[in-house]
């Protein structure tokens, strides 16, 4: 009777569970691979939805929870597959590793597209505001024509 500790390998060899826990390594792996799937599949739609739920808020959308909803859907998009594109690079999955790796770089070009359409003016060029009414600008070589100077 073997100790409790072995168990008796496919091929009736005695190996510790160490060394059976060792000989699967994409067994970890690949159910955290799973999980940040499905963190990608449920998190990011459900962070938009909350996020467009919110914007229809009644009588005013409240911009602070958008912004926090987009911000979530924007990590977890770009997250996930940075995570599950090293896992896979480290578990020697060559071909998943090529996929979540494009798949994190498109994210991450759309979040940074994303932020960099809203911290732009909208438009840099457009008219000038007016000047607020009363106000006089002097000019340099002349008289003042603006009254107290």
């Amino acid at each position: 009777m073997n100790p409790p500790c072995f168990n008796r390998h496919e091929r009736g060899e005695i190996v510790s569970t160490v060394e059976a826990a060792d000989s699967k390594p994409g067994d970890v792996s690949g159910m955290i691979l799973g999980l940040l799937a499905v963190i990608w599949f449920v998190g990011v739609p459900l962070c938009l939805w909350q996020a467009f739920a919110a914007a229809l808020g009644y009588p005013a959308a409240d911009r602070e929870r958008i912004n926090a909803w987009m911000t979530g859907a924007a990590v977890i998009a770009t997250a996930a597959p940075i995570l599950a594109a090293g896992i896979c690079v480290f578990t020697d999955r060559v071909v998943r590793a090529w996929i979540f790796g494009l798949v994190a770089v498109a994210c991450v070009v759309l979040v940074l597209g994303d932020v960099y359409g809203n911290t732009r003016p909208a438009d840099p060029y457009g008219p000038v505001r007016p000047l607020p009414s009363g106000y006089c600008a002097e000019h340099s070589g002349g008289g003042s024509e603006c009254p107290g100077g």
